[in-house]
């Protein structure tokens, strides 16, 4: 049984993910601080490309075959299992068919339900959450015991200027269902990130590094890894320095094309953010868009900017000096659009890494206190309720348990609750059993602060009313 007092502070977390592609979200966990120890593909061009850029231990595998890799993984004994399984049979821009890809969404769930790493990450388009193949899934994994945060995230508001929105499925073994719904939320900017705040000629803090080729950059991000420091290689941005051509230029232009899917708007503004960066982003708008325009397009599209390929590939969260290695553009272009964007996945990781080394709590969220009111409580106790939950949490480490049973004797077990005095031990416990009554009681009445009234608790923490 897995031991959910293990202290990890200090503790790297090891990954090991699968339909890795040509490693988005592996960049992103790696800057993150997370361990890839492997990952798994069975795309060859892309397993060349993430083999250059990241390294060794990618393996070629068709994950379907399962016997292929599960041995492999139990072995390994990875802290975390992420991925993005095929997304083609629920994207709007394909048929929305649940096909054989759909399955590999059952497949990445057996492999976690094999292997039981106590994190893991799955990535998918939005429409994945209604899918058969989902439902099959998470059933899976809750038999398993895993506690699932299922967020909805617009990558425009975690560091790419575009409106790429993803369901991102967290879960955490032994944890309530929502446990790091508020971390995830809180990291979110106030405002998704444009064309502009992306190419714009205002950079943020930077350092200038000179190259070493013109194939590399000169000037990097005080928040990313630096290149091989060489003496006198860091100085101030020269004067004489300026962003790449085709930035500039479509900075100038102020407006871009993106083919549109589905009717939507082929024209953007750079005041706005990219749509989601697809196979045929780059391409300039054809004889039938030209004739038949959408008709909230703010200017002609035969007078736009279209992207370039690396300006795809950065909008898609790759770093500047990615090597694409491929003898066709075309799958260039797609490994570009099936990754994860590296700088969302590196939010992710941040998020997870922060509450595994039990640096954060989650938030207590609803109407708490007012439920806590229809007690009889007066606020000033309800207050101290809910201080006391989160006095507990801080002694769990961060935990939360979806049996309330066991998070009260992972409560006693810790060091510090035995230090305490009875009393407050007693308050601690009722504090965690009433925030687990509440969460059972959480419906639409509920959340207007008209469900049923907590039970009654004397002062040594014994209910009145039905026992936790």
């Amino acid at each position: 049984m897995y031991n959910y007092m293990m202290k990890v502070v200090g503790i790297s977390v090891r990954a090991v993910e699968l339909f890795c592609g040509a490693g988005g979200m592996s960049r992103g966990l790696i800057d993150a601080g997370i361990q890839i120890v492997k990952a798994y593909d069975s795309w060859p061009v892309a397993v060349e490309n993430y083999r250059e850029n990241i390294g060794p231990h990618v393996e070629e595998a068709d994950l379907k075959d399962l016997l292929s890799v599960v041995p492999d993984i139990l072995s390994i004994a990875p802290d975390l299992i992420c991925g993005g399984p095929p997304c083609q049979d629920y994207s709007l821009a394909g048929r929305r068919h649940e096909g054989e890809r759909a399955g590999l969404t059952v497949a990445f769930a057996i492999v976690v339900t094999s292997t039981r790493p106590q994190w893991f990450i799955m990535e998918n388009v939005i429409q994945a959450s209604k899918s058969d193949a989902w439902a099959q899934s998470r059933e899976m994994l809750k038999r398993a015991g895993y506690g699932l945060t299922e967020a909805k995230i617009n990558s425009a508001l975690y560091g790419v200027p575009q409106s790429r929105k993803r369901l991102f499925v967290i879960g955490r073994l032994g944890e309530r269902d929502g446990f790091l719904q508020s971390a995830v939320a809180s990291k979110a900017a106030p405002q998704p990130m444009t064309l502009r705040d992306f190419f714009g000629t205002t950079l943020p803090t930077t350092m200038f590094f000179p190259a070493t080729s013109s194939a590399r950059r000169s000037v990097r991000f005080t928040d990313e890894p630096a290149p091989t420091i060489r003496e006198r290689s860091i100085r101030p941005i020269p004067e004489f320095y300026r962003p790449h051509p085709a930035d500039a230029a479509l900075i100038e232009n102020g407006y871009v094309f993106s083919r549109p899917v589905r009717g939507t708007r082929g024209v953007r503004s750079i005041e706005e953010c990219f749509p989601t960066v697809t196979r045929t982003s780059w391409e300039r708008p054809g004889p039938k868009y030209i004739s038949d325009p959408h008709p909230d397009d703010p200017v002609p599209a035969v007078s736009t900017a279209a992207l370039t390929r690396d300006q795809a590939s950065r909008i898609q969260g790759f770093p500047a000096d990615w090597v694409w290695i491929a003898t066709a553009q075309r799958d260039i272009l797609q490994m570009i659009a099936n990754a994860v964007p590296a700088p969302v996945a590196r939010v992710i990781g941040q998020v997870i890494l922060a509450r595994h080394q039990e640096e954060t709590l989650p938030a207590i969220e609803g109407r708490f206190l007012n439920w806590l009111a229809l007690g009889a409580r007066s606020r000033a106790t309800a207050r101290n309720v809910k201080a006391n939950v989160n006095r507990a949490r801080r002694l769990l480490g961060g935990r939360t348990f979806a049996d309330i049973a066991q998070e009260i004797v992972a409560l006693e077990a810790a060091p510090a609750f035995g230090k305490l005095e009875k009393g407050i031990r007693s308050d601690l416990r009722q504090a965690l059993r009433l925030h687990a009554e509440f969460q059972s009681s959480k419906s639409p009445k509920a959340r207007k602060g008209t469900a049923t009234a907590p039970s009654a608790v004397v002062g040594d923490g014994t209910e009145l009313a039905a026992a936790a």
